[in-house]
């Protein structure tokens, strides 16, 4: 008799609470799967130049355009003494910026005693190596030794292009949600 009377507990049971068990596993379900559809925030869109050369000008006169990415940042493929790094056109930043692990893939070897420079950051105070860039390409734009500043890896994720770089174009512009560098 006990053994019928906890099956019929069990069935009013599973009957009362089975709906919104199974609700909630189903909710749960669709939760994770929206959550692995969504592009990921962390990674930044990286825009390709467009290169130009305007018909009337030497080839003094390329250029190229950045489409700004999400949040309005200019970011872009450029190729730093041949090797491709993707990099943040900062007009904020008064030099070129980057990491160790980057110099390093460039060719810029450093030694501890090279970061011997206190720099001023969004960070606070940080020690810094000077280098020179032989040249730094965006599209058809290529400008030589171009002055960066090297930090360690844990200061620096995203490698910046600076003033160092822009002053030596003909002119750089923003033009309805793009930068236009012309050299």
């Amino acid at each position: 008799m006990w053994r019928y009377a906890l099956i019929a507990i069990s069935f009013i049971s599973f009957a009362t609470y089975g709906p919104a068990i199974l609700q909630d596993i189903a909710e749960r379900s669709r939760a994770q799967r929206e959550a692995q559809e969504q592009p990921q925030a962390s990674r930044p869109e990286i825009a390709r130049a467009e290169s130009r050369t305007s018909p009337d000008r030497s080839s003094s006169g390329r250029s190229v355009r950045i489409a700004a990415g999400r949040g309005g940042h200019f970011r872009v493929e450029a190729r730093l003494n041949g090797a491709p790094v993707n990099v943040l056109v900062d007009t904020g930043a008064t030099m070129v910026a980057m990491n160790e692990s980057t110099a390093r893939r460039l060719g810029i070897r450093l030694a501890p005693s090279d970061f011997k420079y206190a720099v001023n950051t969004a960070n606070g105070v940080a020690r810094v190596a000077s280098a020179t860039i032989d040249e730094v390409e965006i599209g058809r734009v290529r400008v030589r030794n171009v002055e960066a500043t090297i930090g360690h890896d844990d200061a620096l994720s995203t490698t910046l292009l600076g003033m160092s770089f822009l002053r030596k174009l003909r002119r750089y512009e923003v033009d309805r949600g793009t930068l236009v560098l012309t050299q």
